[in-house]
């Protein structure tokens, strides 16, 4: 008898997490805003919307706008893929008996090393979209932009348009 009571509540809690599971899912499918994909992050179409509702982007524009993104993503994969594999081999030094304070700072400096050129790489890919700007346009992608910037890196501007901690 002892088994039999012990077999309901484990197919009990089996059912239970079932039935959670699955409202979990239906909340992620129905109810999100469309914006966001599965891991929080915006829609590849979103940049697009925003040029062309935002910024008014014509179609011209938005055809150079996608030839640029199409360039720029294929050059970013192996800059990301190098940064973490550069993370990965910095965090890996946490199991090497005797490490030497040395041996961190370099796999430090290679992590920032790959972090300046994706950075380079992305200020050359946004100085393109921002050249793709018409002169009428310019005004409000540049004050679009810096709100952009801040979410990125979590800092505030300053109403002379500079990064606060940057002297």
């Amino acid at each position: 008898m002892f088994t039999n009571t012990k077999n309901r509540a484990l197919v009990s809690i089996i059912i239970f997490l079932l039935i959670s599971n699955i409202a979990i899912l239906i909340f992620f499918l129905c109810y999100s805003n469309g914006r966001k994909n599965a891991h929080g992050r915006e829609d590849r179409n979103a940049v697009s919307v925003f040029l062309q509702k935002e910024i008014g982007f014509n179609k011209q524009q938005m055809d150079e706008y996608q030839k640029l993104r199409a360039t720029n993503m294929q050059s970013i994969k192996p800059l990301f893929n190098d940064i973490r594999f550069a993370k990965e081999n910095f965090y890996n030094l946490l199991y090497v008996n005797n490490l030497t304070d040395s041996s961190v700072n370099k796999a430090a400096d290679v992590i920032g090393e790959k972090q300046m050129a994706l950075d380079m790489h992305m200020f050359s890919h946004f100085k393109s979209v921002r050249n793709l700007c018409t002169p009428e346009e310019l005004p409000k992608f540049d004050s679009l932009f810096k709100k952009v910037v801040e979410k990125m890196t979590g800092g505030r501007f300053t109403k002379s348009g500079k990064i606060n901690d940057i002297k």
